[in-house]
């Protein structure tokens, strides 16, 4: 009986069958290969690692200044001024940046907050959604580091106020600004720890309501 591959001369002669499922089997690796590259990145990211960071040794680790680009966030060697990595977002300029530790953290015109971080070479970063933020302008938001480490990074809208975890964006709290009430993402101070964030009321409300208080373990009551 023959099988899938008849031997001639001491030697296997591929069938008709096993041709044309090897030839589908490339094209098939092929197409997928070409699906990947022409796929859009996550978010419209556009990461750059520029030569001056791949040869710093581990120093490029160290906490950069940033610079608010037109089309992104570029990040410089603070002693010798050298541009280490460029994050951009098609159709996206970032409005706000802080640096938390050994990430640049910024919040984006489209109410996205981004971590990006660079270490042994490479470019990684998070996305969180603000939420609501499609609802109402993002330059209406700020961006604010609690904690001395800083333990939180929190975006204050008129609404709501929300706190991510710096190295991994996780969900840490969030608190409301409640009815009839709304934040002034403009008006806030630090004092020990605590962020103080004014907030108006409805007329007769208690002075107290007049300003929340926040940490980066949560909100107080």
């Amino acid at each position: 009986m023959a099988t899938a591959d008849t031997v001639h001369n001491g030697r296997g002669t591929p069938s008709p069958a096993s041709l044309a499922l090897l030839l589908a089997t490339a094209l098939l690796a092929l197409f997928l290969a070409a699906a990947h590259h022409a796929r859009p990145a996550p978010f419209g990211d556009r990461l750059t690692v520029h030569p001056a960071a791949r040869h710093a040794r581990g120093a490029a680790d160290a906490p950069a200044r940033l610079h608010l680009a037109p089309d992104g966030l570029e990040a410089y060697d603070p002693a010798t001024g050298a541009r280490r990595w460029t994050y951009a977002r098609t159709g996206h300029r970032p409005l706000q940046a802080r640096t938390a530790r050994d990430r640049a953290l910024a919040l984006w015109d489209d109410g996205l907050v981004t971590g990006t971080a660079l270490h042994d070479g490479a470019l990684s970063v998070w996305h969180r959604g603000v939420p609501g933020a499609a609802a109402r302008p993002a330059r209406l938001a700020a961006l604010h580091l609690l904690g001395p480490q800083p333990g939180a990074v929190a975006v204050v809208t008129p609404q709501l106020i929300t706190a991510y975890g710096p190295g991994d964006g996780g969900l840490r709290w969030h608190r409301e600004a409640g009815p009839g009430c709304a934040f002034d993402p403009a008006r806030t101070a630090h004092r020990a720890g605590v962020l103080l964030i004014a907030r108006h009321c409805a007329p007769g409300a208690p002075w107290t309501s007049c300003i929340a208080a926040v940490s980066e373990a949560g909100p107080f009551a």
